[in-house]
Formats: structure tokens, sequence, C-alpha cells
């Protein structure tokens, strides 16, 4: 493998501050950075982080230093990397909203000796419990610069976090790319829109300044709600930005003008579940892991121009005549300088169009897990396809390969919800959700309260008060999806919750009590027979507030229950349902569907 292209005439392999000073020295009257009224231009932006790199050495910086930069998302915490870099050491942006414990944790982890925080301040850590945090890593590749550039963090709120330790070949080997994918020119203007501590904040960052482009710093309201987001894009003039999956779905919903600046949108971080149709831009769909430097595959949603996903391999198996099944956007293809491999148990390529675990090599892999070698040791795995010291990066995710060498996202390896023994895809119920008329925001989850049986929950948020009903959602989604896959309990949201990254904070979805359930008016029978099955339910469950449209299930039955209410619809109506077809179907309307279809589940 060759590293990647070096255009800046370096002797040795550029560097993410050496493209950006490149850039400076190019360019140094263009903006770098907008952060509201506040322009500051590259000449100025190198000559700060050059000021700020002299203190930091007086302080004490050296070569592989981990620093941390704890300034929030804005053109100081922007000087404080490149100064991170230009003084040898290796720059650990910490997230500013959490707890101090938390972020104290991370500075352990990481040997953090000194901060640089909001006014550009340093300060040094007290007696940092890691001498030398980089020491325990493996080497990198004998063809590869594994020179370390940066340090971030995997974890959730929980847990103990996970320190990635990522290379500049990564970041520039992603820059470069992205140049070329995406036609990134200095007469383009990025939206920097994620928290500095989420990996996505990488890409957004520094495609745009190794090529002599400008950034616009959003605020943090700007992020969150997708009009007000809209506006921002807008009248920042941005022209190409990167969207965390969630918050892309919906800025899909809201109009826009014929003669939008933004030609080119790129949504990451999730599994994305609708085909956003008819917007004035284009649609990158990107899939990436932080410990393979962030994207790695990536689909243009309409026809790509041009033949910029060239040189992208997929090795150690053929892909030729696979068939696609997923009804989701698919991932797309390998990025330049990446190896894609979809393996068994084994390490062994599965047959075509099968599923199996995407392994990821090539240019970008993280040099591994700041002090964690067993973690390190069972993520990183040696190449078995390829020598000299490479590794592949087992992602936990299974894919599989559609006919046009695409690859579709799965789910993920450890990621086993199940209801009624049946396992689901949330992500293709959150897709059927967002389909619904009316829903602009959706989540799905499988909840277990007090004891009681799974049941799958639909979240769902709406901007009108009056639509969509319960029942009319229920029925969209029973439309595009078996029975198993239609949530039994909805609960209406005004907002979902967010994490700091623009990810759905799974956990702080609530409970589906009684008080926040969304069910509205009961449906009333179309029949005779339909409303015998109502009253049974309600004997069964013992409420009188049951309709045509309520599941079993989610209003707490079991299958004791559905025995009982077989019996009972058997003995007092005569009528012979059979235990399957109660329990997979769960409505008294879909019940009566199925049966009188001799059967069939209806459509």
């Amino acid at each position: 493998m060759t590293p990647a292209a070096d255009p800046s005439g370096h002797g040795s392999p550029a560097r993410t501050h050496d493209l950006v000073h490149d850039a400076a020295l190019r360019w140094p009257d263009r903006p770098a950075l907008i952060e509201g009224a506040t322009v500051l231009s590259y000449s100025q932006l190198d000559r700060r982080a050059e000021d700020l790199a002299r203190a930091l050495v007086a302080r004490g910086a050296a070569g592989d230093m981990t620093i941390g930069v704890g300034a929030p998302r804005s053109a100081e915490h922007v000087i404080a990397a490149l100064a991170v870099w230009k003084a040898g050491g290796v720059y650990v942006p910490l997230a500013t909203d959490l707890p101090p414990a938390r972020i104290a944790d991370m500075l352990g982890i990481a040997g953090v000796r000194l901060t640089v925080g909001p006014g550009l301040t340093i300060s040094e850590v007290a007696d940092p419990p890691v001498d030398q945090p980089l020491a325990g890593l493996p080497p990198a590749p004998e063809s590869e610069d594994g020179a370390v550039a940066c340090v971030y963090f995997t974890s959730g709120s929980t847990g103990r976090p996970k320190a990635v330790a990522l290379t500049h070949a990564g970041i520039v080997n992603e820059a470069l790319w992205s140049h070329d994918a995406f036609s990134i020119r200095p007469e383009d203007r990025s939206g920097w829109l994620a928290s500095p501590g989420f990996a996505i904040s990488r890409w957004e960052l520094w495609t745009p300044l190794t090529a002599g482009a400008a950034i616009a710093v959003s605020e943090e309201g700007a992020v969150r709600e997708p009009g007000a987001l809209r506006d921002w894009l807008l009248d920042q003039g941005v022209t190409w930005s990167i969207v965390v999956t969630g918050l892309a779905e919906r800025l899909f919903g809201v109009p826009w003008p014929a003669n939008c600046p933004l030609r080119l949108l790129v949504t990451g971080g999730e599994q994305l579940r609708v085909w956003p149709r008819g917007l004035p831009f284009d649609v990158v769909n990107s899939y990436g892991v932080t410990e393979a430097s962030s994207v790695r595959l990536a689909a243009r949603l309409d026809p790509f121009e041009g033949s910029a996903f060239e040189g992208s391999t997929f090795e150690g198996s053929t892909f030729e005549g696979s068939r696609s099944t997923g009804p989701l956007p698919s991932v797309g293809r390998p990025i330049r300088g990446t190896r894609v491999h979809v393996l068994d148990d084994a390490l062994a390529p599965v047959p075509d169009g099968e599923v199996g675990e995407l392994f990821i090599g090539g240019f970008g892999l993280a040099r591994g897990y700041l002090g964690d070698p067993e973690q390190t040791a069972r993520r990183f795995v040696p190449d078995p396809f390829h020598g000299g010291g490479r590794r592949l990066y087992r992602t936990g995710d299974l894919v599989r390969v559609d006919e046009k060498g695409q690859v579709e996202f799965v789910r993920r390896l450890n990621d086993d919800p199940k209801v009624n023994g049946v396992r689901v895809d949330l992500a293709a119920v959150e897709a059927a959700l967002l389909a619904s008329p009316g829903v602009t925001g959706a989540a799905a989850a499988i909840r277990v309260h007090d004891g009681e049986r799974p049941r799958l929950v639909g979240y769902l948020v709406a901007d009108d008060d009056d639509r969509p009903a319960p029942d009319e959602v229920i029925d969209a989604v029973a439309r595009r999806l078996p029975p198993q896959m239609v949530p039994g309990v909805l609960v209406r949201l005004p907002s979902l919750p967010l994490l700091s990254s623009g990810k759905v904070d799974r956990g702080r979805l609530p409970e589906p009590t009684a008080d926040i359930v969304f069910r509205g008016r009961p449906a009333t029978a179309r029949d005779e027979t339909e409303q015998q099955v109502i009253d049974v339910f309600r004997e069964v469950l013992g409420r009188s507030d049951i309709g045509a449209h309520d599941d079993f299930f989610g209003l707490g039955g079991d299958s004791m229950g559905v025995a009982r209410v077989r019996q009972s619809l058997l003995e007092r109506h005569g009528i012979d349902v059979p235990y399957t077809l109660i329990f997979r179907q769960r409505t008294p309307r879909r019940i009566c569907t199925a049966a009188s279809d001799g059967g069939e589940e209806p459509r």
C-alpha cells in the first residue's frame, strides 16, 4: 500500500497541521473560521496557533505528550488543536458538558499533563497517573506513518471510557479523499455542527482547513432543531456540511429554496433510515467508526458523477451476483486507501451476498486503545490477507453486499433485540415510523418494565398537535413491516432526547407508562365479529378502554393471556382462531382481517 498523496512537497509524510500551514501560505487572506461576526483568516489562524505552540513548549510540551483541549466548539478550539500538533503533542478533545469526575477519568486514561481551556489558558494536570500513555501501543504497519495525532473517547455516558489513539495518516487520507470525492475547493464553506469530543468533528474540521475552504462555527441552538439549522445553513452560505443522521432525517423534511447554496449534505453516525427525495442538494450516506478514522464507506444517494470512489477494494471475497435484500439506504463503497472484508467467525470470507462481520483495513486504523492492550488485541487483529504488520479492525457490525458491490448495514453483532422470541430490526421500525404521515422524528426500543415481558415501543415526534392519530401510525407501519415489528405501544414526545453528538440518547427514552402512552380514542368495531374480539380482549386484560387497533401485548398481555383469548372466543362465540394468528396479529382488527383471509397476514 502506498501512502496518501502528499501535494505539499514535504520530505516526510504530510501531517494534518502541515497541510493547514500550506493552506495558510497559499491563501493567507481567505477566511478560515467564521464565528458569528468574527472572521479569522488563514494567516491569523496559523500565527495564533504558532504563538500558542511556543507557549505550550515553554510549559513543557514535548514529543508525543497528550494535551487536553477543553475549549467549546469555537475558533479557539481549532487554534488549540493546531498548537498542540505544532508543539509535537497529541490532541485530546474534551467534551465540556461532561461531569467533572468523568473528565478527570478521561485525563487519567490519556495521561494528559497539560490542558488548554477557554481563553487559550494553559493549565497543568497534577500528578497524571500515566507517564507515557502511548508506550503500550502496537507498532504501526511498515508502510505507514504511525504518528498519533489525537485521542478520542468512544464510550457513552456510562462505563469506562475507551481512549482511541488515531494517526495523522488517517486524518490526511480522509481529508484528501474528501477533497476529490466532494470537490472541496477554497471557495467552499462548510458548517461545524458536532461537539469537539465527537469523532465526526475531526472530519468537519480538517477536510475544509486542508483545502483552503472556510468553516462556519455553529452556535449551540442552531444544531438541535431542523428549521433553525436550515435557516443557519442558508444564512451562513454553507455549501457542504456533515450532519448526524437523526437530525439529517428531520432536515430532509423541511422546505428548502430551489436556489439553495448548499450543494452537498453528508450524513453519518447512525444507520440512515429514510431515502431523501426532491432536495436541491445531493446527499451522501457514510459509515465510519472512531477506531478507523471516522468515515470508511460512503454512498451518494443520487448517482455519483465521475470516479471519486475509484481505488476502493473489497478483498478476500467476490461479490458479483449477490442480491440486495435490505430496505434501508446502503452505506456504499470503501473510500480510497481502505480495504473492506466481510468475514465469518473464523476470519474466512463469507459467500457472496450473505451476512458476515465487517472488517476494515488500510489507512487510518487507530493504533489501539490507550492503557488497554487486551482490548486492542481483541479488536485489532492481524490481517490474514496481507503481511507487513497490517491489521484489520473488527467492527462488530453485520453487513452484506448487494449486486452493485455496495455494503448494506444489517445490525450490530451483539445487538440482539427480540420480542416474542423474534428478532426485531429497530432501524427498520424507525424507518417505517418516519414514513408515517405527519411523523417528523422517531425512535424504537425494547422495554421491559417491572418484570413484564419485553415490549416494542415506538417513540414519535410530530409538528401537528392533532395528527397523526395512533391508529394511523400503526396502520402505516403494519403496511410496511411484518406483525412482530409493529410497535405494541406508541409514545409521543415533544422532542427526542439527544446526546451531545446529536444521536438519540436511548437511555433517556421514557418508560411507556400508562400516563404517557399515545393511544387516542379507542377505534370502534367495524362488525359484530370484531366487537366480539374486542370484548374478549377487555375481559382478559381487565380494561374497558380497548378498541380495534389496540395491541394485546402492548397493553400487558402475555402468552397465557393469548390462550385465554382463544378459549373464550371458541367457547362463547364459536370463533376458532389459531393461537399463532392471535400471537402474530395482536389487535382485534388485524386478527379479524387475517382470519377472514383464511389465515393469511393482512397486507
